[in-house]
């Protein structure tokens, strides 16, 4: 219903534009009524699966047309637009490229290779610009999507890299402070070598010890689980066991939550008679567990995937822990 509404507003919209192209004489409605088809074209294709992919192309295109329009009727953006005109087209495929999915095992050849290319282009595009220090200002945008490209590819290819991914946010950051530093600013501090040594040392400081602080991060213990387990306090009779335990096993599976299926077991293995150092045993499958977290700068076949990654070892663990208890208390029957 939302889609028919946006096409029906569209509609009104564009048949405003061309009642008043008369009265104020703007051109280029050809493009406009193009944008018009386009808009609906890609509110279609997501209706399936195979044609939705392809949607941030038609944005692509709709973005150019929109920019036609815009050049056709200010006469001072055309000057801006002209030097930039052939590669503006390339440079949105290119943006288009890093939004397209396809299966999870093409993904990253196909987003590296947008990225790829939309750093080449951008470059260009950003570097003919009509401004001082373009080409230093598209260098940085180049170098922050390689960065980008390579933390996309790696992870996949090999295991061993998959540290690049969790660590992106803080490259990327680092890599952008770092270049406008180099590039833009410090050439105006050459004349005060006092000051620019600070401003270096700084930087490198920061640097040092933000890494520090995830290299320390990613060795604390969330025990956040671990204080809501003392607040979830059930008492279960025994027509309720397999019900409680199977409530706990979904919410750990779907949602990664352990103090529910922590304090059930631990209460029904106590009741059972079981020893604490037993039970310390059997729980510590759920403790030891750690999700791998999603990187804040991650595409979206990113975080399904470390999502489809997550639940899997989390069914893994709740069958290593059934194999466990198979003649205790019949767990998971």
């Amino acid at each position: 219903m939302r889609k028919i509404g946006g096409i029906v507003l569209a509609t009104v919209l564009i048949l405003m534009a061309l009642a008043g192209s008369s009265m104020y004489a703007v051109r280029g409605l050809e493009y406009l009524i193009a944008m018009y088809i386009l808009y609906v074209v890609y509110e279609v294709m997501e209706f399936h699966s195979l044609t939705s992919a392809f949607r941030p192309f038609v944005v692509a295109v709709s973005v150019y047309l929109a920019l036609r329009v815009v050049s056709i009727n200010i006469p001072d953006f055309e000057l801006y637009l002209k030097p930039i005109e052939p590669i503006i087209l390339p440079f949105l495929f290119s943006l288009a490229l890093v939004r397209f999915e396809l299966p999870v095992r093409f993904q990253p050849v196909v987003t590296t290779t947008g990225l790829i290319l939309s750093a080449y282009f951008g470059y260009q595009l950003i570097s003919k610009l009509p401004f001082k220090q373009s080409k230093e200002i598209g260098l940085i945008f180049a170098v922050l999507l390689i960065l980008l490209a390579i933390t996309t590819l790696l992870p996949s290819v090999h295991g061993r890299f998959e540290f690049l991914r969790r660590m992106r946010s803080f490259m990327i950051t680092t890599a952008l402070v770092v270049s406008v530093y180099f590039i833009l600013i410090r050439p105006l501090l050459f004349d005060r070598p006092g000051l620019m040594n600070i401003v270096d040392w700084f930087i490198v400081a920061g640097v040092f010890f933000k890494a520090s602080s995830i290299v320390r991060r990613s060795m604390v213990i969330d025990e956040s689980e671990l204080v809501k387990i003392h607040e979830f306090k059930v008492k279960l009779k025994k027509e309720e066991i397999v019900e409680s335990i199977e409530r706990a096993k979904l919410e750990f599976i779907e949602r990664g939550i352990k103090s529910p299926l922590i304090a059930v077991i631990s209460q029904v293995l106590l009741s059972a008679g079981w020893k604490l150092d037993e039970v310390a045993r059997v729980i510590s499958f759920i403790i030891s567990h750690e999700d791998e977290k999603i990187p804040k700068l991650a595409f979206g076949w990113e975080r399904r995937m470390i999502e489809r990654r997550n639940r899997k070892r989390r069914e893994e663990v709740i069958k290593s822990l059934e194999k466990y208890l198979k003649e205790g208390v019949g767990f998971g029957s």
